[in-house]
């Protein structure tokens, strides 16, 4: 297989894999509504927390993350190398915002993407977490502290070019890791808005629906 071919098909089963729509599964099994006609219309674990309780969420949640262990998987067996773990991890995260089966309705991409770059190089991207914390912490203001996490985790990932400890022995110090979360970071500022993020209309609305 040439190398073209290879990375189409990596981009190919990691958007495939990314755009299942596990958080509307989940929401039709338990209460058989279709997330995008609730709230914000975003299809997340957190939307099914709001709308249908801890248990479904949880369980939406469980399958964002094994849907990101099945890619990261995929990838290391089929290549091996990191070039291709972040090949499929954005290419997930951006079919999980996307949906194919959702006809190009999605969630936020965020869990896929938190979940790699924890298993990939969990301490600068941990570093990117206490930051948003503090920032959280400091201005009790989430959408504020989350927009400008989005600016701070690419630099944070760039640590991981001296100092990346890790789980996968695929990983390995590289600035391929602020590339791919400078691609991702970019696609969030722009797909999370005041009026499409949950958490901000939950706390405006309390629980609600359209």
């Amino acid at each position: 297989m040439t190398a073209t071919l290879m990375i189409i098909g990596i981009i190919a089963i990691g958007y495939f894999i990314g755009s299942i729509p596990t958080a509307n599964i989940i929401m039709h099994l338990f209460k058989k509504q279709d997330l995008r006609r609730l709230g914000t219309g975003n299809v997340t674990s957190t939307a099914v927390i709001l709308h249908a309780g801890r248990l479904p969420g949880a369980i939406s949640l469980g399958g964002e993350i094994l849907k990101t262990f099945l890619c990261l998987s995929i990838a290391y067996l089929m290549v091996g190398e990191l070039w291709a773990c972040l090949v499929i991890l954005v290419s997930a995260s951006l079919g999980q915002m996307w949906s194919i089966w959702l006809r190009g309705s999605g969630g936020m991409g965020q869990t896929i993407f938190a979940t790699g770059f924890l298993i990939l190089c969990p301490v600068p991207f941990l570093l990117s977490v206490f930051c948003f914390l503090l920032l959280l912490l400091g201005t009790k203001r989430f959408y504020l502290s989350n927009q400008i996490w989005h600016f701070i985790t690419p630099l944070m990932l760039t640590l991981a070019r001296v100092f990346n400890p890790t789980v996968l022995s695929v990983a390995e110090r590289s600035w391929g890791y602020a590339l791919a979360g400078v691609l991702l970071c970019a696609t969030f500022l722009v797909k999370n808005r005041r009026e499409t993020d949950d958490i901000l209309q939950t706390q405006a609305w309390g629980t609600y629906s359209r």
